[in-house]
C-alpha cells in the first residue's frame, strides 16, 4: 500500500485556492480514513493465510479420523472375537452337558 502524500496533496489543494489551514486539515481527514483502507492485496495474503490454516485442520482432522476409525475398527473385531469365543463356549457346554444328560439317563435306566 502506498503511502499517503499528506504535504503534496497539502500543496495541490492550497494551489487549487483553498486556504492553508482547511488543505491540510481535509490533508489529514484522508490520511486517517486511507490508514484504515484495506487494500486488495493484504486481502489477498490474509485469505491466502487463512485458507492454508484450513487446509492444515482438515489435514489434521482427517489423520484423527482416520485414526479413530482404526480404532474402532479394532475394537470392533475384538467384541466379534468375543462373540464367536462366546457361542463357541456356549456349543461346547451344551454338548457336554447332553453327554452328561445321556449318561445319566443310561444310569438311571439301565442299571
Amino acid at each position: 500500500m502506498a503511502l499517503f502524500d499528506t504535504l503534496q496533496v497539502t500543496t495541490e489543494l492550497v494551489q487549487a485556492g483553498v486556504e492553508r489551514m482547511q488543505a491540510e486539515s481535509i490533508a489529514r481527514s484522508i490520511a486517517k480514513v486511507q490508514g484504515d483502507t484495506v487494500t486488495k492485496d493484504y486481502l489477498d495474503l490474509r485469505l491466502s493465510e487463512m485458507n492454508a490454516n484450513l487446509k492444515s485442520d482438515i489435514n489434521n482432522m482427517k489423520t484423527e479420523l482416520r485414526t479413530e476409525i482404526h480404532n474402532l475398527s479394532k475394537e470392533i473385531n475384538s467384541i466379534k472375537m468375543d462373540s464367536q469365543f462366546t457361542k463357541w463356549t456356549t456349543k461346547a457346554i451344551m454338548v457336554v452337558m447332553s453327554i452328561i444328560a445321556s449318561a445319566l439317563i443310561k444310569i438311571a435306566f439301565f442299571h
